[in-house]
């Protein structure tokens, strides 16, 4: 259990608070009592204590897409959960720790690396320099961009060349592999460095750097595969239990007759169960696995995403809410209620405090930070570019189980049929197409929002254009397969007894191959052209915010490419 305790004397802001854990193996959730001070006009102490749920805490207007969904499923299940906070292994306290350590410390201690903990400023410097040179015109070889990598990424490399030759080295000793297969696999990763190579490489060299298509790229493969898997599981797994159930409770009522509807109307609910797999299970999970697989990265590329780009003076004056502000609606008033104590009595503390912060903002050395080059329509190139580094390689390590485990077989026999869905998938970039779909609210979040009025771009209408690209190209495949199995199945029961000589395919082979590839081509077109123009047109807006506040490379000296 969590208990939480909150006392305050004669109405000063004196908090006290502390948080107690208790493991119970027995009790798999967590209920949380906050004790809140009652003070009154004639009680010199305080003395009266209320217990209050914090399940019924007033909740701020306008929270995020997974606070809502979680409220939705909570709300769902309140009788049977007795209104108690589902917690796994602490991570709602993990993740209060985090908030409370964002707005306390200051920023710089903050821009590290994740696992070795590098500084960014140990190596932002040379992703600067390279960006200089590029912009310059001076010269720029890919030596460069390797030379500025950080700690974090070199290990990438080199655990990606050592796992992938183990790897190797154990399908041909004990996989049952070819030498074939094992080309494949070289292939499936060049299909993927091949696109990066193309979108950065070509493209964009001067607005992310080599060293954060690296980390974005590890991400998708390394975390948002695994996370996918599991989520999907367990929304399938939930999915056929809550149907099993619905069933059984319609069957007590209606008895035997709706097992003749279900078997006169089978079809149909299996034509409908993979459209809701293909826009509720694989779609909206994988983009929101993109979505925030991108957000777990934090980057000297990317600051302005995170709010550590605030200087100490912003950190201690502004409290996290508004340049932090995807936490606005869950952060501590603790922190913020020590910083607007104007008291007249306390006028000592806040002379320390005062003390503090001008101490904090020497410490900090904002003044030595490198400052961004990049023009605003560059800082969108790199949202763009570094979503697209993480949706390559979430589709590297999807081609991988689907080529060498859900797909093609083992051995000389199968590498034809690997190639050959290798060569499909790497044709139709889904998930390169919606990354870059994603990435054009993104922008209007947190590159357009600071300079328009328009503050309503959550999370749904981020990921909305990509789920319904990803769901229709999905359900279109998903139908094709469907309506081929119906077929076949109602060709068996018709045909119990059959021979090679009358064998004959129970529907039009060359009809649903066009259907297919017309259906999937023309959603690919559709999603493509969408893109073009929001991005065409969303340049020029930015182009008219660079004229009207003269973007930072302009004011450095240097010219920077035209990205329109």
């Amino acid at each position: 259990m969590g208990l939480s305790w909150r006392i305050s004397t004669n109405g000063r802001i004196n908090t006290m608070e502390r948080a107690v854990t208790l493991s119970l193996d027995v009790i798999p959730w967590t209920i949380r009592w906050r004790i809140t001070p009652i003070t009154t006009a004639t009680a010199t102490t305080a003395t009266t204590i209320r217990w209050t749920v914090r399940h019924h805490a007033k909740k701020r207007k306008g929270g995020d897409f997974m606070t809502r969904s979680m409220d939705s499923i909570f709300q769902c299940c309140c009788g049977m959960l007795c209104k108690c906070w589902c917690q796994l292994f602490s991570i709602c306290a993990l993740a209060q720790e985090a908030r409370e350590a964002r707005l306390l410390l200051p920023p710089k201690m903050q821009r590290v690396d994740l696992l070795t903990h590098q500084p960014f400023h140990e190596y932002a410097k040379d992703v600067n320099d390279v960006r200089r040179r590029y912009m310059t015109r001076a010269s720029r070889t890919w030596v460069q961009h390797y030379a500025a990598l950080s700690r974090l990424s070199r290990y990438i490399l080199l655990g990606f060349f050592v796992i992938a030759a183990l790897v190797a080295t154990t399908m041909l000793v004990h996989g049952g592999f070819s030498w074939g297969d094992v080309m494949v696999l070289g292939a499936t990763f060049v299909q993927s460095f091949l696109v990066l190579v193309i979108v950065f490489g070509i493209f964009h060299r001067s607005d992310l750097s080599l060293d954060a298509v690296i980390k974005f790229f590890a991400v998708g493969f390394v975390i948002c595969v695994p996370v996918g898997f599991v989520i999907e599981g367990l929304i399938i797994n939930m999915g056929v239990a809550t149907m099993y159930s619905a069933y059984y409770v319609i069957r007590l009522f209606a008895g035997e007759s709706f097992d003749a509807w279900i078997i006169d109307y089978h079809y149909f609910l299996w034509f409908v169960g993979e459209l809701l797999n293909a826009y509720f299970v694989a779609a909206l999970v994988e983009e929101l696995c993109k979505y925030y697989g991108f957000r777990f990265i934090e980057h000297p590329d990317l600051l302005f995403l995170t709010g550590l780009d605030r200087t100490a003076r912003q950190a201690q004056t502004q409290g996290g809410v508004d340049s932090y502000k995807f936490d606005s609606q869950i952060v501590s008033e603790f922190s913020r209620t020590l910083e607007h104590d104007d008291d007249p009595n306390d006028r000592s503390k806040k002379r320390t405090r005062d003390q503090k912060k001008a101490s904090l903002k020497r410490r900090d050395g904002d003044d030595d930070e490198e400052p961004d080059l990049r023009t605003l329509r560059q800082q969108a190139a790199a949202i763009t570019t570094g979503m697209i580094s993480v949706a390559v390689g979430l589709a590297c390590a999807e081609n991988c189980l689907y080529v060498f485990f859900l797909g093609g077989t083992a051995g000389s026999a199968g590498i034809g049929a690997e190639l050959v869905i290798l060569l499909f998938r790497s044709i139709f970039p889904v998930h390169a197409l919606s990354a870059a779909m994603q990435s054009i609210n993104m922008i209007r979040k947190f590159i357009e929002e600071k300079h328009t009025d328009d503050k309503h771009v959550g999370v749904g209408k981020i990921v909305l254009p990509a789920i319904l690209l990803h769901g229709t190209f999905d359900a279109i495949l998903m139908s094709i397969n469907t309506y081929i199995e119906a077929q076949w199945d109602k060709y068996y029961e018709n045909y119990e007894q059959y021979d090679d000589d009358s064998f004959e395919v129970p529907y039009n082979s060359v009809l649903v191959n066009i259907l297919a590839w017309a259906g999937i081509v023309g959603v690919m077109v559709v999603s493509f052209i969408w893109y073009h123009i929001k991005n065409h047109y969303q340049m020029l807006s930015l182009a008219s915010i660079e004229q009207k506040y003269q973007s930072k490379a302009k004011r450095s000296g240097f010219d920077a490419p035209n990205l329109v």
